[in-house]
């Protein structure tokens, strides 16, 4: 995968971010009005479009991730411009507002329909999120994944401390999170986050009290995010169901193939070197992988807010790899 995409975007970024910190510095900007609107037109649209044509098209990222730099942008602009000119900064921070209050009118009309499905999904699987797109794909005729990420990061940080382990009858569960410190990691992680997350607050609040709020706003939307990843791994375990394969990263990344479509199961001792059809399944969980996964054909991978990846072999860490690879490998034999 090439990254010139990513990098060209990268200098752009900057280049514009110089030349509207260069125009906000200057005299003329608190005194010409078409100055402001200027800044906030290329920070809150110029931008993001940048980034779909760069970026998004180019890696197949969903559309959704523009949102979210719309929203970093929106922030960057609090912090540059000053108060008295973010009239046209506080118009997007209510077009900011509107899918999200969009969204929740959509469910509050369907909410019965959507438990009627979620509930007929969750006879048949222990997996919430799987069930979660199986509820909106019934009502709604299609996934909406952004909403459902949104959804299960909401239930896993903050509804699943009682949650057993969405493993189904029958199903062979492989920890993923007991042996390689994870927990202890990224408890670490989040408190430097907090740490970080009140020095900042009180230092912007001193110079901008918007720019405070966007950026507290959005570590506390961080911090969700890693306590509902922390939650979501142990309940996630790798599965074997007869004879297929269920490969998932918390609420992260999702895998599923039958087992014969492995073609060589690979004990590691070191992380394998990045390679483009191979994606690294460990490196969430904040470890080096143990088993590397080939497979005899491109499998899909499903990650957060419709992300997907097709890739030739996974790279994973299961606590139990001796046990997993007997395992996986009695599930290839033919009856």
């Amino acid at each position: 995968m090439s990254f010139r995409p990513a990098l060209l975007f990268g200098g752009l970024l900057l280049l514009a971010l110089l030349i509207e910190y260069t125009i906000i510095r200057q005299p003329a900007f608190r005194l010409r009005p078409e100055l402001p609107a200027a800044v906030a037109l290329d920070l809150l649209v110029g931008i993001p479009l940048l980034f779909y044509a760069l970026v998004v098209r180019r890696y197949r990222l969903p559309a959704t991730t523009v949102g979210a730099v719309f929203s970093a942008m929106l922030a960057v602009g609090f912090w540059l411009v000053p108060a008295g000119q973010q009239q046209y900064l506080q118009w997007g921070r209510h077009l900011l507002v509107l899918p999200e209050g969009l969204a929740v009118v959509m469910m509050a009309v369907n909410i019965r329909r959507l438990l009627r499905a979620y509930t007929h999904a969750a006879q048949h699987s222990a997996d919430f999120l799987e069930n979660l797109h199986a509820a909106f794909t019934a009502v709604f005729r299609r996934a909406w994944a952004p909403l459902v990420s949104e959804l299960a990061m909401f239930r896993y940080a903050l509804l699943s401390w009682r949650a057993q382990p969405e493993v189904g009858p029958g199903q062979q569960a492989f920890s993923t999170s007991r042996e390689s410190g994870f927990r202890a990691l990224l408890l670490t992680v989040m408190g430097v986050s907090v740490v970080e997350m009140v020095v900042a607050h009180l230092l912007l609040s001193r110079w901008n009290a918007t720019a405070a709020l966007v950026a507290l706003l959005l570590s506390a939307y961080t911090l969700l995010f890693l306590l509902a990843h922390l939650r979501a791994v142990p309940l996630r375990p790798v599965l074997l169901d007869g004879r297929r394969l269920i490969v998932r990263t918390g609420f992260m990344w999702r895998l599923e193939v039958p087992a014969e479509a492995v073609l060589r199961l690979q004990l590691l001792s070191d992380t394998p070197a990045p390679r483009r059809h191979l994606l690294n399944l460990a490196k969430p969980l904040l470890t080096a992988p143990n088993v590397l996964l080939t497979f005899s054909q491109p499998v899909a991978v499903a990650g957060l807010y419709g992300l997907r990846r097709t890739v030739w072999q996974v790279a994973l860490y299961v606590d139990d790899r001796a046990a997993f690879a007997r395992q996986l490998q009695a599930a290839t034999r033919p009856d």
